[in-house]
């Protein structure tokens, strides 16, 4: 919070600066109390100003125009949609959650078990066969997303498989 007219610092994740610059609708994601436990409303927002440093943004919503009202915006997300966000690739949480992992030469790595958030970029954690945990990045040049397949499919060399493993330990002996 900064200010007496209600402006707001960020704390962004990974390309947030770049994506609120590209959005065109904005809302801040408020519990719903009348919802089930977890369940967020959108409220839609207008951004007023938006200011500071890529570190530390600062930015006034027409929701927020003192600072009493800012406090009460506390602790909740600005998410940005529309303009030029359309043109970027962007994947719902819930859409990866369970699809299948496999290299692109098709060795099953496991189950996208969940997505984290990470400085950089969200990291994908994976459950592999064994139930180990296995984390990928959700990098464009590294993994691709075949929603209608329901495959989510790895460069070949990011990790290894059980048949690269089995080849590595043949060729030590």
């Amino acid at each position: 919070m900064h200010g007496l007219h209600g402006e707001l610092y960020l704390n962004l994740s990974p390309e947030g600066l770049e994506r609120l610059s590209k959005g065109a609708d904005f809302f801040v994601a408020r519990p719903d109390e009348d919802a089930a436990e977890g369940a967020e409303r959108l409220i839609p927002c207008a951004v007023t100003r938006a200011g500071g440093t890529a570190q530390r943004p600062l930015v006034r919503l027409d929701l927020a125009r003192t600072r009493e009202e800012a406090i009460a915006l506390q602790g909740m997300e600005l998410l940005a949609a529309g303009g030029d966000l359309e043109a970027l690739p962007f994947y719902r949480v819930g859409d990866l959650i369970g699809l299948r992992v496999e290299t692109a030469a098709g060795h099953l790595l496991g189950e996208v078990s969940d997505v984290l958030e990470a400085p950089a970029h969200e990291v994908l954690q994976v459950r592999t066969p064994d139930g180990a945990s296995l984390l990928l990045p959700l990098v464009e040049e590294l993994v691709s997303v075949d929603a209608a397949a329901g495959v989510l499919r790895v460069v070949d060399g990011l990790v290894e498989t059980p048949a690269e493993d089995q080849r590595g330990a043949a060729n030590a002996t």
